[in-house]
């Protein structure tokens, strides 16, 4: 019965694609053999033997081995014939001996990778959703509720390719395997051919192999989709069965095959976007990349001792990979065919390749990441396919919704439509509302199709995006520092992004969020000659560093500001960055470099001819020479302080000539500071109450609560704790509030002192305790 089939396999292989197959049939034949040759593995030199009597003895094992199989190869074998003008097989027929008895349960499932680690949460949620699982119950424990007939839980994997999908299906399905008494079907939908290639539609060719695995003789088989559709219901109806579909395109591939016996499950692990299947109650479970230690330990599996001696190389190799579990087994398996290549070496080698997916391969057909990518790329419709290549071209990793429509996407529902799928095949990720983020391996495959595409329309995608970021950036300078001056623009920006009593705080968050992306565009714009676009963004991006001390980003964004202003011939705008970089040097404790800046600073004060910049300018040299005089040694103190002060004057005579009501207030605050600073708390009281008069009369709120704070440290110094919490609490809740941390940090430590000298030992472990996170909260990367 089965003997057609194995001649017309035998056919298949023996034939030569030279020989006049025709074209049409040539794929499909070609096809057949491919599969053959990989099921036959180290046998697959038969083929080439001129032995047909060998060739078929092996082949015979395979039809009764494994039906599905058999299914997949008669289905490519009938086509290839009927192309050929020939008559397609008869129904396939195996002998029943070699088929599971009926009410046996098959278990189709292959096996999983060797080295899978982790997904201890994501095992946990489909124990969970298979209601399997009691509460406070052990793992095999049995609970009654879940699973009831006509309610089978069908869960979709969604990831990005290579995010280990199916690996996890796989490992779940393996660990609970007992809970599935009727069986463990498994199809991998990628295989099919399909009615395009001339096979039957893909769900009716998985019914078959699935009813052929259960015990259904080929020749007892209904004639009709439809009958052989209600045979498979009957026989998953009775005992819980666990159906694991790969690769499904459609939900309508996945409908029909839900089994309802009552604790059955179906897990879906696709690419594509069959989000439609939420119509059938479809829970969808995210399986992102790896989490640092976890991919370590991916790294390491296989006894790769050269990652244990190395743990800092293995965590640049899992950050180089974007710890996406495909990359990093063929990361692994570098390292396993090459016993002389270090952990040190490899990271090195893929961290200098200027296309990072082309190291990532392994010798041999389909051992690399970007095929993956590029499979899923050819599968989005043209929109989808522009707008992912777009993504790719952005120099920056934040993307939003803005953004993408400055780019060259103004139309909301053109614009939607693509991202959303995007979002659907899991190319692109909702980080946020109105926020998005690409996988960085899925980042250098869409730049690399951007350069390849169009790389004017690229080159167009960056400048618009300096240009974004730029507006964006003064709006949010506008929003957090009002109408101080700024000489890179003729006016405020208003409007924009952030309105409202919030819009402070609101624009900070942003800057935050966005500071690395702010510098990687300042180094772009720069590298491209855009240097207005440089002095705007660095000088806009002043109102982030002046109130969370990112010291390593402002002496970065303020060295490439001065280039650019330089470049352009701005001696006025070089000076108030330099102003501002001097302060970031002096907060690094590198007074040195401070000073070295405001030298310049002076040196260019007549080019500017620029009496109010002047006055700044002789504000910051009087802050330097401060912080200076604070720490120069005995003999030559007296005199420092003393150029400190007649810096300050010099500052706030100035400011009184050209009319500048916010710079003499300023110039008086930082005098009182100074004066406070300097063991003159009494003299530097008066002067504080001025300044803190002239900045509320301004409504200058910031800068006014930062004179409410020196006020209450001036008071401290004074011996009067009780006024100076007052002030000072006064002072951190406004910090607070508007999320100005380096200003809260300094008052936080001056309440730890004032709560303790009125012997509150409470309030001042609250205020210590704050102080803590608003340092941890300062860390890189926080």
């Amino acid at each position: 019965m089965w003997d057609a089939l194995v001649a017309a396999i035998l056919v298949a292989v023996t034939t030569r694609a030279g020989e006049d197959i025709g074209d049409a049939a040539r794929f499909t034949w070609t096809t057949a053999l491919r599969k053959v040759r990989e099921r036959l593995g180290a046998r697959q030199e038969l083929i080439d033997a001129d032995d047909p009597a060998a060739l078929e003895e092996a082949l015979r094992p395979l039809v009764d081995e494994d039906p599905a199989f058999a299914a997949r190869v008669q289905s490519l074998v009938s086509q290839a014939l009927r192309e050929r003008g020939e008559a397609p097989l008869a129904a396939l027929t195996v002998p029943s001996p070699a088929l599971p008895a009926a009410g046996s349960a098959p278990r189709l499932l292959p096996a999983g990778p060797p080295d899978f680690v982790n997904r201890i949460a994501a095992l946990a949620t489909l124990d969970e959703i298979a209601g399997r699982v009691a509460p406070g119950g052990g793992a095999g424990d049995r609970a009654t509720a879940g699973g009831d007939a006509g309610a089978t839980p069908v869960v979709v994997l969604r990831g990005a390719p290579g995010a280990g999908k199916t690996a996890l299906a796989l490992r779940w399905g393996h660990r609970r395997q007992e809970w599935f008494d009727g069986g463990q079907l498994y199809a991998d939908l990628r295989e099919l051919p399909g009615p395009a290639l001339g096979g039957p539609e893909p769900t009716d060719a998985v019914v078959t192999s699935f009813l052929l695995a259960m015990g259904v003789p080929g020749g007892l088989l209904p004639d009709t989709v439809a009958g052989r559709l209600a045979a498979y219901r009957a026989r998953t109806a009775e005992r819980p069965v666990l159906v694991l579909l790969r690769g499904a395109a459609l939900p309508a591939q996945i409908s029909p095959l839900i089994p309802t016996a009552p604790g059955s499950l179906v897990l879906v692990s696709t690419g594509h976007d069959v989000r439609g299947l939420a119509m059938d109650g479809a829970r969808f479970l995210d399986v992102g990349p790896l989490d640092a230690e976890a991919a370590l330990e991916l790294l390491a599996a296989g006894g790769h001792d050269r990652i244990a001696a190395d743990p800092v190389a293995g965590a640049r190799l899992a950050e180089l990979c974007g710890r996406l579990p495909v990359a990093l087994r063929i990361v692994a398996g570098r390292l396993r065919v090459d016993p002389d290549l270090s952990a040190a070496e490899l990271a090195g080698e893929l961290a200098a390749e200027p296309y990072l997916l082309g190291a990532l391969a392994l010798p041999g057909e389909g051992n690399a990441v970007e095929p993956l990518f590029t499979h899923a790329y050819r599968h989005l419709g043209g929109d989808a396919q522009r707008l992912y290549r777009d993504l790719g071209a952005l120099p920056v990793a934040g993307i939003t919704d803005d953004l993408v429509a400055r780019i060259g996407w103004p139309g909301r529902a053109a614009r939607r439509a693509a991202i959303d799928e995007l979002l659907g095949r899991r190319l692109l990720e909702r980080s946020a509302p109105g926020r998005y983020a690409l996988h960085p391996l899925i980042r250098a495959h869409a730049a690399r199709l951007a350069r390849e595409t169009d790389s004017d329309h690229a080159d167009r995608v960056v400048a618009e995006t300096v240009g974004h970021y730029c507006d964006y950036a003064e709006s949010a300078d506008q929003a957090i520092m009002g109408d101080r001056r700024r000489l890179t623009v003729d006016r405020p920006r208003t409007g924009g992004p952030f309105t409202g009593p919030d819009r402070r705080a609101a624009a900070l968050r942003a800057l935050e969020r966005d500071r690395e992306d702010l510098l990687r565009v300042a180094r772009i714009a720069l590298a491209a000659g855009e240097d207005v676009a440089v002095t705007r963004l660095g000088t806009a991006a002043q109102a982030l560093y002046m109130n969370h001390r990112h010291l390593a980003d402002w002496i970065a964004m303020s060295g490439l500001t001065v280039t650019a202003a330089r470049r352009i011939d701005r001696p006025d705008i070089e000076v108030q960055v330099r102003c501002l970089l001097s302060r970031a040097y002096a907060d690094a404790g590198d007074l040195g470099r401070a000073r070295a800046e405001m030298e310049h600073v002076v040196a260019l004060l007549p080019a500017t001819d620029d009496r109010p910049l002047a006055g700044t300018a002789w504000e910051f040299v009087a802050r330097v020479r401060d912080l200076i005089a604070r720490v120069a040694p005995e003999p030559e103190r007296a005199a420092a302080l003393e150029a400190a002060g007649e810096a300050f004057r010099t500052a706030i005579d100035i400011y009184l000539e050209v009319g500048s009501a916010r710079g003499v207030a300023l110039a008086r605050l930082f005098l009182g500071v100074h004066l406070d600073a300097t063991g003159r708390a009494g003299e530097a009281l008066p002067v504080l109450e001025e300044a803190r008069k002239g900045l509320n009369t301004l409504g200058d709120d910031r800068n006014a609560t930062r004179a409410d704070a020196a006020i209450g440290v001036a008071h401290l110094r004074l011996g009067r704790p009780q006024r100076a919490y007052e002030e000072l609490t006064t002072a951190a809740a406004y910090f607070a509030a508007a999320e100005l941390w380096h200003y809260e940090l300094e008052v936080r430590d001056a309440l730890v002192l004032a709560a303790t000298a009125l012997g509150d030992r409470v309030a001042a472990a609250g205020h210590a305790e704050r102080a803590a996170e608003i340092r941890r909260l300062s860390e890189p990367g926080e």
